[in-house]
């Protein structure tokens, strides 16, 4: 799994295609993705989603993305944020609303409200045009706190409300999400669904069932996809030897590491290392 990078600076970007498709990205930083136009499908936190034309989506820092592919005609508006920019707008948010963005992450817009967004992000590439970045830096702030407000103003209006309170998240998703923060954490430690539901304070098959009904797969799917993904980057981007990466992710031995990534993979971990090193 590839890490974006930590940035000093607000980046306003165009999107309108995806480069290296299927490779999981885990972010540092916040991104707000507006769709301008055609649609792109996606993995986020093993989730799948799509994000059509004036769709937005927010990608908050750790979460782990897999671009899948995207119409001829895909075309997006990107705000990437470093955490000095983002750390003071979002403690002012509303915590159910942001416990909603996480569960979902992909907003469609309508009627004014996405009149607003386009408007504020219109601006932004006005200004960027004319300001050095650090000034750049300071009025992105701004309009980025307003898009936040305008973004809590909208849930309040087409989020529906029960028992006088938000129906944000409902509980088998408010447990997946804790089960992919786990993942993330935990995901050199163990494979075995028992170790998470351990941790959840759930049993095996209420987990297994809530990731099916949440997510569409087993959690035993997730974790491997997890621990796949983090083992390819590793066999990509590190010189450790098979052996250090066996001891690394808890495997009882060499052999059975190699075993468990060719079940995976369709490759031992040498011959994917061979694979990669002639591409």
């Amino acid at each position: 799994m590839k890490f974006v990078n930590d940035i000093a600076h607000v980046r306003l970007l165009k999107m309108d295609k995806i480069t290296r498709p299927n490779e999981p990205l885990r972010f540092r930083n916040l991104v707000l993705v507006f769709c301008n136009a055609g649609e792109i499908t996606f993995e986020l936190n093993y989730t799948s989603y799509t994000l059509k034309e004036n769709g937005f989506l927010i990608i908050t820092p750790l979460d782990i993305l897999t671009f899948e592919k995207s119409s001829a005609d895909y075309s997006s508006t990107v705000l990437v944020l470093p955490s000095e920019t983002f750390a003071p707008i979002i403690k002012d948010i509303n915590l159910l609303n942001f416990k909603y963005t996480k569960q979902s992450p992909v907003i469609n817009l309508q009627g004014e409200y996405l009149a607003l967004y386009k408007q504020i992000l219109s601006t932004l590439w006005q200004v960027k045009e004319l300001v050095a970045e650090d000034e750049f830096d300071k009025i992105a702030s701004l309009q980025i706190s307003s898009l936040a407000v305008v973004q809590q103003d909208y849930y309040s209006k087409y989020i529906a409300k029960r028992d006088g309170g938000f129906e944000y998240i409902p509980r088998k998703k408010e447990l997946f999400g804790k089960f992919i923060k786990h993942l993330v954490e935990s995901h050199h430690l163990s494979r075995e669904v028992l170790f998470y539901a351990n941790e959840l304070g759930v049993s095996s098959g209420y987990l297994n069932e809530v990731c099916n009904e949440v997510s569409g797969h087993s959690a035993k799917a997730i974790i491997d996809s997890a621990v796949t993904a983090r083992l390819k980057y590793e066999l990509s981007y590190t010189a450790k030897s098979i052996q250090e990466l066996a001891d690394d992710y808890n495997f009882p031995s060499q052999s059975y590491f190699t075993r468990y990534y060719k079940r995976m993979t369709g490759l031992t971990p040498s011959e994917f290392r061979k694979e990669r090193a002639i591409k």
